[in-house]
């Protein structure tokens, strides 16, 4: 039996790869390229002309993929932080949008751009860094960002925090090459590409343009990351100064110093197959002896936690403790967190989160389902990633956590 799951296994991952590749194929024999792709959209007058007014010279390739007669709320909180951020947007929709949408986010000032679906959101932003560089949109520029709706923004409290923080990281250009979200240190360390932000040094640079001329649009899950996010980390941001947002470190000296705090009785948004870690930050009497044991354990736990996907493992954790407006679309899919969490998370009143937001993240999580969801559809399965057993700890670490507590 475990034979036969082996071979379905293969199968399924010899069968993605030869629908991308075909699809891939058959797109170049039509002629497709960057200019095709992209053909449904407005005069570039429009956003040159945003350009050569905005005195920060920044510029954001927000790619998105949602129902084409309706902008998500949350999409509508990003835009807001990115334009308070002082980003000109072009907003790239892999896909149709119908032309109220069109029109209502040309009257936010977005460029938009309907693209052909192919490549998924590392192929949109190869295609939107082609047209900068075809319309020379690139010459003046200060900072270019490429980020997606890949994560929901929350707005509220945390957003006006993220944009007061990102605003001053910017203004550190001479001290920063590039900045990102998350760093994962799994298997090979990468930036995560949902949210990277390019000085003027990095996208001008020869590594750079050579880096998205030669990556192939393939729609392909792994092949974007391993091709994509990991390649662009290895061959072109390694050699610049990076600035990440949100560490492990500094959540932990966040949690350690919130420990008489409310935000301490939250600390249940650990990853549910750590639920029972809980119990070694049970202070019940907050003397000194207590409280120092407690942080010495959230160090523990955060360090042997750091070498997973830190958007995934601290997702909650971030949002609490370091004001991240940002949740991962997939934290339930992927069997990280239940949706009691993510409710509770959401009704936590310091975060101010809005109920029509509320509504549509519940809703949307509950499209996806949970990991145990696609137990019978293992060819979706292996597409999105999804282990029916959630994330593999290595419970020996977490073992050790317990024992020297």
């Amino acid at each position: 039996m475990q034979y036969f799951h082996k071979i379905k296994h293969y199968y399924f991952v010899l069968e993605y790869k030869i629908v991308a590749y075909s699809s891939f194929i058959f797109s170049k024999l039509k002629g497709s390229n960057y200019k095709s792709r992209t053909k449904i959209r407005d005069n570039i007058s429009f956003i040159r002309k945003r350009l050569s007014k905005n005195s920060k010279k920044r510029l954001a390739i927000f790619v998105a993929f949602h129902n084409r007669n309706l902008i998500p709320e949350s999409n509508l909180n990003y835009l807001h932080v990115l334009q308070r951020s002082s980003f000109e947007i072009i907003y790239m929709h892999n896909g149709i949008l119908s032309q109220k949408v069109i029109n209502e986010l040309t009257k936010t000032g977005c460029y938009v751009i309907c693209r052909e679906n192919i490549g998924q959101d590392f192929g949109a932003w190869k295609d939107g860094f082609a047209l900068i560089k075809y319309y020379k949109l690139d010459k003046d520029l200060n900072w270019l960002l490429f980020c997606n709706d890949s994560n929901f923004c929350l707005g509220g409290e945390n957003a006006d925090k993220f944009t007061s923080k990102l605003t001053n990281k910017l203004e550190k250009i001479n001290e920063i090459d590039f900045i990102s979200l998350n760093c994962n240190y799994e298997r090979r360390l990468h930036y995560q590409s949902y949210f990277l932000c390019f000085s003027k040094i990095v996208f001008q640079n020869q590594k750079f343009e050579k880096f998205w001329k030669g990556y192939k649009p393939l729609s392909h899950r792994f092949h974007a990351i391993e091709n994509g996010e990991k390649k662009l980390s290895s061959k072109v941001l390694n050699y610049f100064r990076p600035c990440v947002i949100f560490t492990s470190h500094n959540l932990a000296e966040k949690m350690s110093l919130d420990l008489n705090n409310d935000a301490y009785n939250v600390l249940g948004n650990l990853p549910r197959e750590l639920f029972y870690l809980e119990d070694l930050l049970n202070i019940k009497k907050k003397k000194k002896k207590d409280i120092i044991n407690a942080r010495i354990s959230i160090k523990r736990i955060i360090s042997s936690l750091e070498n997973y996907n830190q958007s995934h493992v601290f997702a909650l954790l971030n949002i609490i403790f370091l004001d991240s407006p940002f949740l991962k679309k997939d934290v339930v899919r992927q069997g990280l967190f239940s949706y009691c969490q993510i409710y509770d998370l959401l009704k936590f009143d310091n975060l101010r989160i809005n109920k029509k937001l509320q509504e549509e993240i519940i809703n949307f999580l509950q499209r996806g389902g949970t990991s145990y969801s696609y137990i019978e559809d293992e060819r979706m399965q292996y597409r999105r990633g999804i282990s029916p057993d959630g994330i593999n700890f290595n419970y020996k670490d977490i073992r050790l956590i317990r024992e020297k507590n």
